[in-house]
């Protein structure tokens, strides 16, 4: 399947990156979505499918060992099995995106800045990892790896409005927790 992936990767340079990335990361990746999916064949599908939609954003990966690389390649595993579980079984996903118990008041964006004038870069970070797992993944390709939401929708598998909405919903439960410690 390598020699495949790496088709679709431009340059010698890239060709050879990825490979790292392959092997650095794929035993990982088969933990992950085997522990979502439960079989092994589908656990390799699920990594194979992954390693696809790597390979076709390979332009966003600067290094290879390191933990926004992790993330990045655990956060499109683990989405990756997820829709497959979804298309697997009809109503087993993500709750629907219209209602959310977590979020239920509309901030300003002058509230937003007052809270967020208090919070230094690290416990931002810190508190959108102990976010729930759909707020996480957008905010985290959002706003640590500086993604734009089409190709947020592309990696997660979702639509752009979905990506929107959840990066909004997770910025209010933040702005909720942070407020919450510094009042």
């Amino acid at each position: 399947m390598l020699q495949i992936f790496l088709q679709i990767v431009d340059t010698p340079e890239e060709k050879s990156k990825f490979e790292e990335l392959y092997y650095q990361y794929k035993r990982l990746m088969f933990y992950v979505a085997k522990k979502i999916l439960k079989e092994e064949n589908l656990a390799e599908d699920a990594v194979n499918e992954a390693f696809l939609t790597i390979a076709k954003n390979f332009s966003k990966i600067n290094e290879i060992f390191c933990p926004q690389t992790r993330s990045f390649v655990v956060i499109i595993v683990r989405n990756t099995s997820l829709n497959m579980l979804k298309k697997m079984q009809d109503d087993l996903g993500y709750e629907d995106d219209a209602g959310s118990e977590e979020c239920g008041r509309f901030y300003s964006p002058e509230e937003m800045g007052d809270v967020f004038e208090h919070v230094n870069y690290g416990m931002l970070v810190d508190e959108i990892e102990n976010l729930p797992e759909k707020y996480r993944d957008v905010l985290h390709l959002l706003c640590v790896e500086e993604y734009r939401y089409v190709e947020i929708a592309t990696v997660l598998d979702i639509s752009v409005a979905a990506a929107q909405k959840r990066a909004q919903r997770g910025r209010e439960i933040l702005i909720e927790r942070i407020g919450e410690r510094h009042d």
